[in-house]
């Protein structure tokens, strides 16, 4: 039977989750048509640096305006806008996909490209190839390094396993992926697909999440480490697994909660770095070139999809309560 109090708390989430979506979205929109359109102003500069007359100029930039639609009223812009973008209609990108992901060329003003919403969650999915991986391997060798170093305070492989989490997490991962790039591009290292494209997107993004779940999982642990309950469990001659289990059972709530918020917040500036530095057409490649290119339909598809994210973690946060901890109450959350 479904728990009427917890049905009413996810629906409060994702009535929640569309008011967010508004505001957020009709913020971007207002940043874009509000501000000075920098492409109508790079029209403008090359066609004077051309030796072009303020005729031949005004009719370019009238072009560009007509075939983006963006001659009409803000409000007519917007209205069609923000019910497109809700309805997941999210029309076609401004410019050739093509030349938005590799720039080889430069971008054709006055021609529209792909469907936007096929590309925005096509560009997601890369992304989630190695986001996905990365966050299971930082969840799992984070509580794992922070469980053993609670149980077993002072031990010197502890104290090894919480040094290495903390230097990779120190590591800036644009400097070493940037090192692996120059060392693959002077031949010193194979340059493998798998390995460029996969495996170190893996490790450095999961090395960005790799302390902070330590820490949580450490900081957590010891709180329920000396507490009375486990005395009894070790008193009975429990092993170290199930000692650990029932540390771990305790600690795992606010272990979650950090969990979805520090994934979101440093995997939006992550995402940008590893695939700029790897080259990878993924979402924060799509979303960076996109703001470049001032095209805004590609924007908002990507600002939704974030939002989107934010809203299925809070989910998803508030079912591992109640899966964690029954007398948890979702409905006041």
């Amino acid at each position: 039977m479904i728990d009427v109090t917890f049905l009413h708390a996810i629906l409060k989430r994702i009535a929640l989750g569309f008011a967010a979506a508004w505001a957020v979205l009709t913020a971007v929109f207002a940043a874009f048509t509000l501000s000075q359109d920098w492409m109508e102003q790079t029209i403008e500069g090359t066609m004077r640096f051309g030796g072009a007359g303020e005729a031949e100029i005004e009719v370019a930039i009238d072009s560009y305006l007509q075939a983006h639609d963006l001659d009409r009223s803000l409000w007519a812009q917007y209205v069609d806008w923000m019910g497109n973008m809700l309805t997941l209609d999210w029309g076609e990108s401004l410019f050739v996909e093509s030349e938005m992901l590799t720039g080889e060329t430069a971008p054709n003003l006055y021609e529209s490209g792909e469907p936007v919403f096929p590309m925005v969650m096509e560009a997601t999915a890369r992304t989630a190839a190695y986001v996905l991986p990365a966050i299971a391997l930082a969840v799992t060798a984070g509580l794992l390094v922070g469980l053993y170093v609670a149980i077993n305070p002072g031990s010197r492989l502890g104290n090894a396993s919480l040094g290495s989490a903390y230097l990779l997490f120190a590591l800036p991962n644009f400097w070493v992926g940037g090192i692996l790039v120059s060392l693959a591009a002077g031949g010193v290292i194979a340059d493998s697909p798998l390995l460029f494209d996969h495996a170190l997107p893996i490790l450095l993004t999961a090395t960005t999440l790799l302390g902070g779940y330590v820490s949580y999982a450490r900081a957590h642990s010891l709180e329920y480490a000396a507490a009375e309950f486990v005395k009894l469990v070790e008193a009975k001659g429990a092993s170290n697994v199930r000692v650990a289990r029932h540390i771990l059972r305790n600690s795992a709530i606010p272990f979650v909660s950090m969990l979805f918020t520090e994934a979101l917040a440093l995997l939006v500036l992550a995402v940008f770095v590893i695939e700029t530095l790897f080259g990878i057409p993924g979402f924060g490649m799509l979303l960076f070139e996109a703001v470049h290119l001032r095209d805004l339909p590609v924007v908002l598809g990507c600002i939704l999809v974030i939002i989107a994210v934010g809203i299925a973690g809070n989910v998803v946060q508030d079912l591992a309560y109640g899966s964690l901890d029954p007398r948890v109450d979702t409905g006041r959350r």
